[in-house]
Order: C-alpha cells, then structure tokens, then sequence
C-alpha cells in the first residue's frame, strides 16, 4: 500500500495542528495569564513599595521634629494638673520675688464655647493674689511669657494699703525704697 505524499502531508499537517490546538494553545494561554498576573503584582509591589518608603521618610521627618513637637505638648498640655499648675505659679512667683496671698481656679470651660467649632481644649482661668514691686510683678509676668506653657493674662490690678507704715509696706532694693503693692492676677491657660 502506497500512501499518497500530499495526503500524508496534511494529515500530518492536521495532527500537528490538533495537537497545537489542544496542548500548546492552553499552555500558551495559560502562559500569558500568568505573565499578566506577574505584571499586576510587580505594579502593585512597587504601589506599596512607594508607600511605604513615604511612610519611612515621614515617619523620620517627624522623629527630627520630636522637639518641636514635645514644645507643643507642653504649651497645650493632655491633662490639666491644676497642682503642677499651682506650685508652678508658687515657684515662679517666689523667684520672682513676690509673696502669693491667695491663688485658686476661678473658672474652668471644657471646649469651646463657640457651636460652629467643636473642640477638646479646656480652658482654665486661675485667680492669684501676690504682693511685690513692679520690678518683681515685672519679673514674675517675662517668666510666664518665656515658659513653655501658654499663658494669658486676663486682668492685673494693684492697690496699696493705705494704714500700712512705711516700713511695712516698702522694701528697699539697691539703696531705694520700694513700695510694695498687692496685685490681683488673673491668668487663663488651656489643655485639651
């Protein structure tokens, strides 16, 4: 038997295009898929990689900013301890050179009182009463500006007690005779 060449050419023509068609295609398919799939996740590596490397370098902004930052905590401090708050302004008034008579919390807001802007901070308004000159009052009020903590003074009064003898109410500083006074503070500060 004498098979016929062209014949025998297509049908082997015809059997390897079945086997093409039936086992190269698919992997071939298969194989473009997962290129496909390779593709997405390198983009979406190098998506996370940006953003983590962003994330890095902010993390590292802020950590060279951890001064400034630990500066804003302590102007607008988390919690209102009122006896820090209270031997702070004892202290300071003393190294100031003045004598605290009296010194309590005369009023205290929690957040604003605005309704348009809802905020946390509390304000506190504290109520002082101190004897001292000018030069010490002067004194006492540049080391509140210079203090990491903000504060506001709201009201300062002064009088004088008219029935005290000289001697009583003066203080002589540096030859000169100094006349005391009794100051009445007010001075507001905030947390949050």
């Amino acid at each position: 038997m004498k098979i016929d060449r062209p014949i025998a050419i297509a049908v082997i023509l015809f059997a390897i295009a079945l086997l093409v068609f039936f086992l190269a295609a698919p992997e071939y398919n298969t194989f473009k898929k997962l290129q496909a799939d390779l593709g997405e996740k390198k983009a979406q590596y190098n998506a996370e990689f940006d953003y983590y490397a962003e994330i890095t370098k902010k993390y590292y902004e802020l950590k060279n900013l951890e001064d400034d930052l630990k500066k804003v905590d302590n102007a607008l401090p988390r919690d209102s301890d009122l006896g820090k708050l209270v031997y702070y302004f004892q202290k300071t008034a003393t190294d100031s050179g003045m004598l605290v008579r009296d010194l309590f919390l005369s009023s205290s807001t929690a957040g604003s009182t605005d309704k348009k802007v809802e905020s946390a901070i509390k304000e506190m308004v504290f109520s002082m009463s101190v004897m001292g000159n000018y030069s010490s009052l002067g004194s006492f009020l540049s080391s509140l500006e210079k203090s990491d903590r903000i504060f506001e003074i709201i009201s300062i009064s002064f009088s004088t007690d008219s029935s005290a003898k000289l001697t009583e109410g003066a203080a002589i500083a540096g030859g000169k005779i100094q006349q005391i006074y009794n100051f009445n503070l007010q001075i507001k500060t905030h947390s949050y």
